[in-house]
């Protein structure tokens, strides 16, 4: 049976390596709490032979017992052992459920924590191409099945299996004849499951993937509502979301449902046949003083604890198949790669000036993808200010996730302070860079939480004084809660000019040496524009900052213009410089939008 539970490969071996993988994990509890659950299953084993001979003490008073005559009533004595040995199970029982459901709980939460640390650890492309609905769903299945698999069915159900043994030795004592019976009812019952097992696993897989995209698709419309309401299409997605729950993934379940169904019928006839041949060959058996009374109930119970672990271990298919798939699907992400954070050759510097140089980059996503950057050289000096201007696609944004390492370049090196920014330790280099992206995507928490997300450690005052640099304070003292103000979902509650100002904020208290603004002003109402313009000043003075520009009148007063066109950089040099060039790039996109204002 077990090769049909584990049979499915993975890229670490088999399902069953995974599942041992935990058990090492938590081997001192599952071991402790299995002992225990031995000892449980023990005592109910002992119980049916307690209750047959308190049946037979009844009716025969003077019976011998183990070589000698028990006095008196023999039925008082074994009345005994039973309430004895109840009182041990249940006392056992109840501490098994408190440690096992606490070990349950804390197996989940070590999974979530453990798989969600992971997807924050894994390059931004996995990211960009995977749907995180998805993936978070993949990862909170394989939770709530690992817990199942180790605490109900590794500790509760496999040392039930002892009163499989128990039960085989009192019943061959008592009748060879009804526990071979037996035995060929727990060998028809195994077929029953290997027959149908395979199916039920096909259609499994096939419902879990469709369930993961139905909750990706759910999870896209959910986290962009606002594009959804701006495209009257909340009708769309109630359909599209119909289609993938109820005609795709239901229809899986259904035909899943249908094996898991017929093959529990069939199990419960094969357990009411053994039982009832059980019954009339006992009755048949005391009829010519073969058996006692007080035998056929000790037989039938050895009947039910033969059978028990089995049944459960049929209506608990589903959790088992359940498990494995989605234990495996969950592995194929905490498989992925991470990115190199615990290099150990990597260098940590005790500060950089921010001197930045792109030296010969060329860059394509995939090996199937177009290159979208060629040949990129250029050197930033400390405290310069260079602007990035192209059309949209040209590749502006790439380079600056090339310097933050999202990325790193096909051909060709990146050095700060003229070392290869690979050379450096992944934390260090991102703690020496602060974003001030043009979508500011802030968490469900505190205005104070949330201009000192990254730097942790930073005092209350610390966080006002960035609020102040930044003209956040403004708003912030008109909130009713003041720097306690909840934001709502990705800020929601805030404009989006103060969102940017929260933004620069927690720039100024990062103290970066190196600045990347990201048409910060773009989406700004004047008013707006002239806050968060004299912050961006502020915070620009002295540190090495690269502007990404649309509008080309925020980038005149740059250092550097960087002019990039089909992935390469065609023109730099000043403002002034670039507009005198005759059919030049700039001057064109200059006049272009020169003309537009007027």
């Amino acid at each position: 049976m077990s090769y049909f539970l584990f049979s499915t490969k993975t890229k670490n071996g088999t399902r069953l390596s995974l599942v041992i993988k935990y058990l090492k994990i938590y081997r001192r509890e599952v071991v402790f709490l299995s002992a225990l659950s031995l000892i449980s299953a023990f005592f109910h084993a002992i119980t049916p032979y307690f209750a047959g001979n308190i049946i037979d003490g009844l009716l025969n008073q003077s019976r011998e017992y183990w070589g000698f005559i028990l006095p008196l009533a023999p039925a008082f004595f074994f009345f005994g052992l039973w309430i004895t040995t109840q009182i041990i199970v249940n006392a056992l029982d109840w501490y098994l459920s408190v440690k096992n459901r606490y070990l349950d709980v804390r197996i989940h939460a070590d999974y979530v924590v453990a798989g969600v640390s992971h997807l924050l650890e894994l390059p931004l492309s996995y990211h960009k191409e995977k749907k995180m609905g998805d993936i978070q769903n993949r990862i909170d299945r394989a939770a709530n099945n690992l817990s199942s698999l180790i605490s109900d069915i590794t500790i509760t159900l496999l040392p039930q299996f002892l009163s499989i043994f128990i039960s085989l030795v009192v019943t061959l004592l008592i009748k060879p004849l009804l526990a071979v019976l037996l035995i060929i009812s727990t060998v028809a019952y195994l077929l029953i499951i290997i027959k149908a097992g395979p199916l039920y696993s096909a259609y499994l897989r096939k419902m879990h993937r469709a369930y993961n995209r139905a909750y990706g698709d759910a999870y896209d419309s959910v986290m962009n509502a606002q594009s959804v309401k701006q495209a009257n299409a909340e009708r769309y997605e109630k359909k599209r979301l119909y289609r993938n729950f109820h005609l795709k993934a239901m229809k899986y379940w259904s035909q899943m449902n249908y094996i898991w169904q017929t093959m529990n019928s069939a199990q419960r006839v094969l357990v009411m046949l053994t039982q009832g041949l059980v019954y009339m060959l006992s009755i048949y058996f005391i009829s010519r003083g073969e058996m006692t009374i007080g035998q056929l109930v000790m037989f039938n119970g050895y009947v039910a604890l033969f059978l028990g672990p089995f049944a459960i271990l049929s209506n608990n298919w589903h959790i088992v198949q359940n498990g494995l798939a989605g234990l495996e699907r969950a592995e194929r992400v905490l498989q992925e790669k991470t990115e190199d954070y615990n290099n150990e050759n990597s260098i940590i510097r005790p500060d950089i000036t921010g001197k930045i140089e792109f030296r010969n980059i060329v860059f394509t996503y995939g090996k199937k993808q177009k290159t979208v950057m060629k040949d990129i050289s250029f050197i930033a000096n400390p405290g310069e200010v260079v602007a990035l201007v192209g059309e949209s696609g040209v590749g502006k944004s790439t380079m600056m996730d090339l310097l933050s390492r999202f990325f790193d370049p096909t051909e060709g090196k990146i050095l700060i302070d003229d070392h290869d920014i690979q050379s450096l330790n992944l934390r260090f280099l991102r703690s020496k860079i602060a974003v001030v992206p043009q979508e500011i995507l802030l968490f469900n928490d505190t205005v104070r939480n949330n201009i000192r997300y990254g730097s942790f450690d930073a005092s209350d005052k610390k966080v006002e004084e960035a609020a102040r640099a930044a003209h956040a304070d403004q708003f912030i003292d008109e909130f009713p809660k003041k720097y306690k103000q909840i934001v709502g979902e990705r800020g929601v509650k805030l404009s989006t000019g103060q969102k940017q100002r929260i933004a620069i904020a927690r720039a100024v208290l990062r103290d970066p040496r190196i600045l990347i603004l990201d048409e910060p002003t773009s989406a700004l109402d004047a008013r707006s524009e002239q806050f968060v313009e004299e912050a961006l000043r502020k915070l620009m003075n002295g540190r090495t900052t690269f502007i990404i520009a649309h509008r080309l009148s925020t980038v005149r007063h740059a250092d550097k213009i960087l002019v990039l066109e089909k992935g390469m950089i065609v023109e730099q040099g000043a403002h002034d410089e670039l507009v005198k060039i005759e059919n030049g790039v700039y001057r064109k996109l200059y006049e272009l939008q020169v003309g537009l204002r007027e």
